[in-house]
Order: C-alpha cells, then structure tokens, then sequence
C-alpha cells in the first residue's frame, strides 16, 4: 500500500506544511508586537515586513526572524525599526529616530 518513497514524501509534505504554520504564527505575534509597541511610544504604524530568517544550532536548535518595522512619529516622515523573534517568543524590538 505505502512504499519507502510515499511515506518520505508525505513527511517532506508535512515539514513543509508545519514550517508555513509558524511562520504565520511569528507574523501575527511580530503584527500584535509592532502594534502595541506603536502604541505606547506614540507612534503611527506603516507596516510590519518579514526580513529575513534562519536557524542556529548553538545551545539547541533556535529559528530567528527579523520582522522590519516602518513606522511614523510625526505623521509625515517613515522611520525603520526591527522585531526579532526567537522560536516565537520576541527577543527585541528597537526602533531608530
């Protein structure tokens, strides 16, 4: 019924699946982050964009992603800032004036 070739290619299907799941999942924290940080720096949110990501295997294995972070303090000028997010949980937020 299931050969050798099937079954890894249902597991490869999966990783796949899995792997976009999380990412969704860092995209709306990263999304909620930069909308209460706005918040209570009094700043106008623009948008929130995934810059880049990868995996590191020191002390365990850990995904990173880097969200970038536009945002406006006076309502005229766009201004850069960056969320990190480490297995899902937000390492640091820090924007630049």
């Amino acid at each position: 019924m299931f050969d050798l070739t099937t079954v890894w290619l249902l597991m490869v299907i999966m990783a796949v699946i899995s792997l976009f799941w999380q990412v969704r999942q860092f995209a709306e924290l990263a999304s909620k982050v930069a909308q209460n940080y706005c918040k209570r720096h009094h700043l106008q949110l623009l948008s929130v964009a995934q810059q880049s990501w990868r995996l590191s295997w020191k002390k365990g294995p850990k995904l990173f992603v880097i969200y970038d972070l536009n945002y406006s303090a006076d309502g005229l000028t766009a201004k850069k800032g960056e969320i990190v997010l480490c297995n899902g949980k937000v390492e640091q937020v820090h924007h630049w004036s």
